[in-house]
């Protein structure tokens, strides 16, 4: 039998999964996210799918790394981003390859296939407000949170709250401090509504879990705390180190449930831990996680491969 692996080709989190697959006696299709971008042939004729002249049917399950989304096209001038000449038509036609890609995954979801995570996940994950809205429903400590384009109330957060942190609500971009110079520039947010939270101190913590397994949960080890840890340089230099961290129970649980509520096969969840108290900041729908798999040695490749092969094995 044969597994599939959509995501971009030079991937390491793909080609690990693959080996993992082939260990597990099953060979892999590879379908690039960037093929539509790169004119590679794709084609569903009355809802049966070929790529590059291949029929893909046959495959039952997907390690899906990413999910494609319109991007708007710019480049940098004068050390800023502006559009191309022709943004609206090279955007249009990123939707649309976008759309294509999607469409295909639905498809193979209502057929029953395995999707490790398929792409109403992947759309859930994109909305941190609804991220919090499962956390706290199901009784988990997150952040004291307000999400407004109103001065008026950002600033009452502010001189309740005092240390206040902020970012988009789609993400995107790193977390930031409300200080002194951002409360000058609230007047800006009206145009679109952006998360503050108090901010938490202590450790940062990944946990990664697939199905009900916690797979690695490790603290983020730099030699100075970021306000978020992807802004380190030591981090994005992948100079970090990683110590292996055991939760409480009651704290697996909550890993557990919330990963459920979301839908996610796949977790990557990012929490705060100082002493005996942990508080719950997020849950990523395809997390980044080769660096703690090669240097903890934590085997969350073989966990995810696994998951795609059984579960492929069990469709009929």
């Amino acid at each position: 039998m044969r597994i599939g692996i959509f995501g971009e080709g030079s991937d390491p989190q793909c080609a690990a999964v693959a080996r993992e697959a082939a260990a597990l006696g099953a060979d892999t299709l590879y379908i690039d996210s960037r093929a539509l971008d790169e004119g590679k042939p794709l084609s569903m004729l009355d809802g049966k799918t070929s790529y590059q002249g291949e029929s893909v049917d046959d495959v039952k399950g997907f390690y899906v790394r990413s999910v494609p989304s319109p991007s708007v096209p710019a480049m940098k001038k004068d050390e800023s981003l502006v559009l191309y000449e022709d943004w609206f038509t090279t955007f249009t036609q990123t939707r649309e390859r976008a759309a294509y890609f999607l469409a295909w995954l639905l498809q193979l979801s209502h057929r029953g296939a395995t999707l490790v995570n398929g792409p109403h996940a992947a759309s859930v994950m994109q909305h941190k407000p609804y991220q919090l809205h499962a956390l706290r429903s199901l009784g988990a400590k997150v952040p004291r949170t307000l999400i407004s384009n109103d001065p008026a109330a950002i600033r009452a957060f502010h001189a309740e709250v005092k240390d206040v942190i902020y970012k988009p609500v789609m993400g995107g971009a790193v977390t930031r401090a409300l200080d002194a110079e951002a409360l000058e520039r609230l007047d800006a947010v009206t145009a679109s509504p952006v998360i503050f939270q108090e901010r938490i101190p202590g450790d940062d913590l990944r946990v990664t879990l697939v199905g009900d397994e916690i797979v690695s949960c490790v603290a983020i080890v730099t030699p100075e705390q970021h306000l978020d840890f992807r802004d380190d340089p030591v981090y994005s230099s992948g100079e970090a180190m990683y110590r292996e961290v055991v939760l409480p129970e009651p704290v697996q649980r909550f890993c557990r449930a919330s990963a459920r509520a979301c839908g996610l096969t796949l977790a990557g969840i990012d929490l705060k831990q100082r002493a005996r108290d942990f508080v719950f900041l997020e849950l990523n729908s395809s997390p980044i996680y080769m660096d703690v798999e090669l240097k903890a040695g934590h085997r969350i490749s073989r966990a995810i491969a696994r998951r795609v092969v059984e579960g492929a094995r069990a469709v009929r």
